[in-house]
């Protein structure tokens, strides 16, 4: 109906409306106001010189005054988009010219959205406005609706790349580099993976750069200020939290980060980052490590999609990470499994050889023959040979108990009221032959009392296990045992002056199979020092060793006196 009421509009300018021109409403140019006031779009008439001499209702509607205040006055007054240089020039060149022209036009004020038609009629230039906000609605939404399906489209296939990617190894470092290379530069500018270490600090396991020179200043900057696990922002708080960090203010951020520190704020400023997102590595509600994805030279906004996108890829990538990580650990207890199984055989093997032939010459002793039977003396050494070694096969097989215990959750204290000094008394005079044939010399500190609730044997297995290892490692030179206690706990020491461990295997000692040692020089099947720790563990205590290489061992074992 608009279309039609100005078609006949531009009919009459030209004068082949035939009922236009003469009938009453024309204005002095022959314009039909009448016409002009039933038409359902906003109309404006003005001289050449834009000043307005005809304003329908409803363009008073649209422009919110009374027609008599628009009467008179130059068009650009009227309102705001009006007053745009490009739109008076637009007129101008209509007034001159008399080529129609038309646009858009955008309140941003009411946020609504107007065709403009600019057209000369004979003196008289009109302007038409009708309302195309719904249709503009309409048409962002189709826009936004598209966009969004692309934008899936396009993280759907990143995330089958980075799955079959993910999928192409098992081992931990090279995952997270391809990782960081593909992330690059389709996500970010820079993109870096970081993983927390048993020991409180945090290791880069792989980083990626669009461009190399990126990698220098980058370096710099972890040295200058490495990752702590503590700090209250970045990439040390999701690896505390689990929780994703997300902004587009990278300098404002990570400065105040470090207290407004100005040196840091530098830095960071001279990295040119301008946005990041840092999303956690989740595996099994536990976090291996995350995923930083630094915007930069492309200046591009991440949004809540980019998040989403980030928070998909660290997941595969995390799945794929604890997958490298069990096969590597399934890998390792194998390895341990059979080299505890051949440690095993062979440890059983060398009391089961001994007790064997010492058996048979028993055997032999004991037969008629012409020189007469064997001295008591003989025969009481072998016997004691034979105790000897079964009782190192009743200490193996207990060990071995043990170990099915623990591992299965079995592990029982039957507690009681006891002295850790005066247990420690009992059981030391029990290993004077171990010592003398070691050549090593026990000082014994345990005066005592050092009461508390614990169980007996398994205190005994801790201190036998102690022992046995000192006296194993510290052949030929003295051993300390000291018995120490305050109103609160209790402490064993056992000290000795053998070989020694170094620094690195530390972490390692109290596993199990674990034997930091060449078992060609030194027996045992490796699970003693294990079964101390998870006996003292159940007892609500902790273990600790200090030493060094060729400084010899001092473990410690700290107890409670009172069950917690």
């Amino acid at each position: 109906m608009a279309r039609s009421h100005t078609d006949r509009l531009d009919a009459h300018s030209t004068g082949q409306d035939p009922g236009g021109a003469g009938h009453d409403g024309s204005d002095a140019s022959g314009l039909d106001t009448a016409l002009l006031d039933q038409m359902p779009e906003a109309v404006v008439v003005c001289s050449l010189d834009a000043v307005c001499v005809h304003v329908n209702p409803m363009m008073e509607r649209h422009l919110g005054r009374p027609r008599q205040e628009a009467l008179g006055r130059v068009l650009w007054e009227l309102n705001s988009e009006w007053a745009e240089r490009a739109f008076q020039e637009r007129f101008l060149q209509v007034a001159r010219t008399g080529e129609a022209s038309e646009l858009e036009c955008h309140s941003a004020a009411q946020d609504r959205w107007f065709v403009t038609r600019l057209f000369r009629v004979h003196a008289r230039v009109v302007l038409t406005s009708r309302e195309i906000t719904a249709e503009k609605k309409q048409e962002a939404t189709l826009r936004a609706l598209y966009d969004e399906m692309r934008r899936a489209q396009r993280h759907a296939a990143f995330l089958a790349q980075a799955s079959e990617v993910l999928a192409s190894s098992l081992e931990h470092d090279l995952i997270l580099q391809r990782m960081a290379h593909l992330a690059v530069p389709i996500l970010a500018d820079a993109c870096s993976v970081d993983l927390p270490t048993p020991d409180g600090h945090v290791r880069r396991a792989a980083v990626a750069f669009s461009k190399p020179e990126l990698a220098a200043p980058a370096h710099d900057f972890q040295t200058r200020f490495p990752i702590r696990l503590e700090d209250p922002g970045g990439i040390g708080k999701v690896l505390r939290t689990g929780i994703t960090e997300f902004t587009p203010d990278f300098a404002a951020t990570l400065a105040a980060s470090r207290g407004g520190d100005p040196v840091y704020r530098q830095a960071v400023e001279a990295l040119g980052i301008s946005a990041f997102i840092i999303v956690p590595l989740i595996s099994r509600g536990r976090v291996l490590g995350a995923l930083t994805l630094l915007n930069s030279e492309s200046r591009r906004r991440y949004t809540e999609a980019d998040v989403r996108l980030a928070e998909d890829l660290a997941r595969r990538a995390a799945t794929s990470l604890d997958n490298g990580r069990l096969y590597t650990e399934a890998q390792e207890a194998v390895r341990a499994r059979d080299s505890f199984l051949s440690v095993a055989s062979h440890e059983l093997n060398t009391p089961l050889t001994s007790l064997t032939l010492n058996i048979q010459a028993l055997r032999r002793d004991m037969e008629p023959r012409a020189g007469g039977a064997a001295s008591p003396e003989a025969l009481s050494a072998k016997v004691v040979a034979v105790q000897r070694q079964v009782s190192r096969l009743s200490s193996l097989v207990r060990e071995l108990l043990d170990v099915s215990r623990i591992t299965a959750g079995r592990l029982r204290l039957e507690r009681e009221d006891l002295d850790l000094a005066a247990l420690t008394r009992e059981v030391v005079p029990r290993f004077s032959e171990d010592l003398a044939r070691a050549g090593c010399e026990l000082r014994l500190d345990a005066r005592g009392p050092a009461t508390g609730h614990w169980d007996r044997l398994r205190l005994e297995q801790v201190l036998q296990n102690l022992l046995s290892n000192a006296i194993k490692y510290g052949r030929g030179r003295p051993i300390e045992v000291r018995v120490e206690a305050d109103d609160a706990r209790a402490w064993l020491t056992v000290k000795d002056q053998g070989v020694g461990i170094p620094p690195e295997g530390h972490a390692r000692l109290f596993q199990r199979f674990e034997r930091l040692a060449s078992e060609r020089h030194y027996g045992g099947l490796g699970l003693g020092l294990w079964i101390v720790k998870q006996i003292v563990d159940a007892m609500e205590g902790r273990i600790r060793v200090e030493s060094e290489p060729g400084q010899g061992s001092t473990f410690t074992v700290e107890l409670p006196r009172q069950r917690a």
